[in-house]
C-alpha cells in the first residue's frame, strides 16, 4: 500500500492563485467561483476556504499578487535614465493589456489591496523618477509628486485603450508611445 502524499500548502496556494487569475481574465469577476477555481487548480473547494477564507479572500489575494507582479514589471533597470522611464511606461501598458480584468480590479476600487504591496508598485516609479533626477533627465522637485503625475498620464492612456474609448482611427501602440514621449519631455529639466 502506498502512502498518499499531500501537496505542500504553498503549492496549493500558488495553484489556486494562478487558476483564479486565468478565470478572471477568461470569464471576468462573475466567473470567479470557489468551485471553478478549485476545479481549475485541481484541489477540493475547501482548499479555497483553507487558504483564502473564501472567494473574497481569493479575489483580494489575486489583486495583491497582481500588484506585486505589476511592481516588478515597472521597476525598469535600464542604466540610461530616459530609457528607464520609457521602459517602465511600456511595462505599465504591457501588464494592463495582458491582464485587463485584473488591472481593472486593481485600480477600480472594488477590491482593497494590501497597502504595502500596492505602495511598493508606486515606490518603483518614485525610484525611477529619483534615478532620472540624479541623471539630469527629470527636473528637480518632489519625486513622489512627479511620479503621481506620470502615473496619472499612463493610467489615463491605458484606461482609454482598455475601455476602447480612443478616438476613431487611433493606433493604440503609436498613441501610447507618443504619450510616454510626451511625459519624458514634460518632466525634463
Amino acid at each position: 500500500m502506498s502512502a498518499s502524499r499531500r501537496t505542500p500548502a504553498a503549492q496549493v496556494r500558488s495553484s489556486l492563485l494562478h487558476a483564479a487569475r486565468r478565470i478572471l481574465e477568461a470569464d471576468g469577476p462573475a466567473g470567479l467561483t470557489v468551485r471553478a477555481v478549485a476545479s481549475a487548480a485541481g484541489v477540493a473547494p475547501m482548499g479555497v476556504y483553507n487558504h483564502f477564507d473564501g472567494k473574497d479572500g481569493l479575489l483580494s489575494a489575486a489583486v495583491n499578487d497582481g500588484f506585486a507582479e505589476f511592481g516588478r514589471a515597472i521597476a525598469a533597470a535600464d542604466s540610461d535614465p530616459t530609457e528607464r522611464l520609457l521602459a517602465a511606461g511600456r511595462a505599465y501598458r504591457a501588464f494592463a493589456v495582458a491582464n485587463p480584468t485584473l488591472y481593472s480590479l486593481m485600480f477600480g476600487g472594488q477590491c482593497e489591496p494590501d497597502s504595502v504591496v500596492a505602495d511598493a508598485a508606486f515606490t518603483a516609479l518614485v525610484d525611477i523618477v529619483q534615478y532620472g533626477q540624479v541623471g539630469g533627465v527629470i527636473r528637480d522637485g518632489d519625486p513622489a509628486a512627479l511620479a503621481m503625475q506620470i502615473w496619472s498620464c499612463v493610467h489615463g492612456a491605458t484606461s482609454l485603450e482598455l475601455t476602447s474609448a480612443m478616438a476613431p482611427g487611433a493606433v493604440m501602440t503609436e498613441n501610447y508611445e507618443n504619450v510616454i514621449a510626451l511625459i519624458a519631455r514634460g518632466v525634463a529639466p
